[in-house]
C-alpha cells in the first residue's frame, strides 16, 4: 500500500489502467446484468398490474351485464372463467352459486362453490366457501356431507358459526350424540 503512495501519478495512472484492462469486462458485464435485471424486474412488475386491472375491468363489465340479466348472460360468466385465473374467478363463481340459490337450485350451487374451492388459492376465501358449501349440504340434506366439509374448516375465526351448524347439522340428524 505504501509503494502506491510513493508512485508517481504516471505509475498510479498505468497501474489503474492495467487493473481496469483485467477487471473492466467483468465489471462492465455485471452492471449490464444488474441493469438488465433490474429493467426486466419493473417490467415484469408493470406487466402484472396491467394484466390485474384489465382482469379488474373485464369483471366488472361482465359482472354488471351478468346481474341485469342472468339468464342471457351466463355465457359471458362462463367466458370470463375460461379465459381468466385468480380471485376473480373465484368472485365470479360465486356470483354464479348465488344466482343459483336465488332461484332454488342447490344442486347448481354446490357445483359452482366446489369449482370455486379448487379455483381458490386464498385460505380465508377458502374458509369461506367450504362454510357455504356445508350450508348447501345441509340444505341438500346430505348432513355427512356438510358434516365433512365442516371438519375441513380449521380457522378458529369460524368456530362459533362452525359449531352452530355442527349443532343445526346434527338435530336434523336425529344424532344426539
Amino acid at each position: 500500500m505504501s509503494e502506491y503512495y510513493n508512485s508517481t501519478e504516471e505509475q498510479q495512472f498505468n497501474e489503474a489502467k492495467n487493473w481496469f484492462k483485467k477487471n473492466g469486462t467483468p465489471i462492465l458485464l455485471a452492471i449490464c446484468v444488474v441493469a438488465g435485471a433490474s429493467f426486466g424486474w419493473q417490467f415484469w412488475k408493470k406487466h402484472q398490474i396491467e394484466v390485474a386491472q384489465q382482469t379488474s375491468e373485464n369483471y366488472q363489465q361482465v359482472l354488471d351485464s351478468y346481474l341485469q340479466n342472468p339468464d342471457k348472460n351466463a355465457p359471458l360468466v362462463e367466458k370470463f372463467i375460461s379465459e381468466n385465473q385468480g380471485t376473480y374467478v373465484v368472485f365470479a363463481q360465486l356470483e354464479q352459486a348465488r344466482q343459483a340459490a336465488n332461484k332454488g337450485d342447490f344442486v347448481a350451487v354446490k357445483s359452482q362453490l366446489e369449482k370455486a374451492l379448487a379455483a381458490s388459492e386464498d385460505a380465508t376465501l377458502q374458509n369461506v366457501i367450504r362454510f357455504r358449501l356445508a350450508l348447501v349440504e345441509y340444505q341438500l340434506g346430505n348432513f355427512d356431507g356438510a358434516l365433512a366439509v365442516l371438519a375441513n374448516l380449521k380457522d378458529s375465526a369460524w368456530d362459533l358459526r362452525k359449531q352452530i351448524l355442527v349443532g343445526d347439522v346434527l338435530t336434523a340428524k336425529d344424532d344426539k350424540a
